[in-house]
């Protein structure tokens, strides 16, 4: 199983959205606790609310901002754990 930060790193690269209960079921975490006691910054904006499609919280500058032109995000725990994998198999 990946890290958080394994998980972030993979979103970064790939430009790809994720929100934060998926991340936060393939971790066997909370939502609410994901983030905790990081600071906000771009490699995180990967992250969004499912509502919105954005991260919570960030001011424009520490969006990523490749993230507005980027696919949806991945919003269930199935569908992120398949991208992963996916990714795996195409790392550089």
């Amino acid at each position: 199983m990946l890290s958080f930060d394994e998980i972030v790193e993979v979103l970064d690269q790939r430009g790809q959205r994720a929100t934060y209960g998926a991340v936060a079921a393939v971790l066997g975490q909370s939502p609410r606790s994901l983030l905790k006691g990081r600071d906000r910054g771009r490699r995180f904006s990967w992250i969004v609310n499912r509502g919105t499609g954005l991260p919570t919280g960030y001011e424009e500058e520490q969006i990523d901002p490749r993230l507005r032109d980027s696919a949806p995000a991945i919003a269930s725990e199935a569908e992120l754990r398949t991208w992963l994998e996916s990714q795996a198999a195409v790392s550089p």
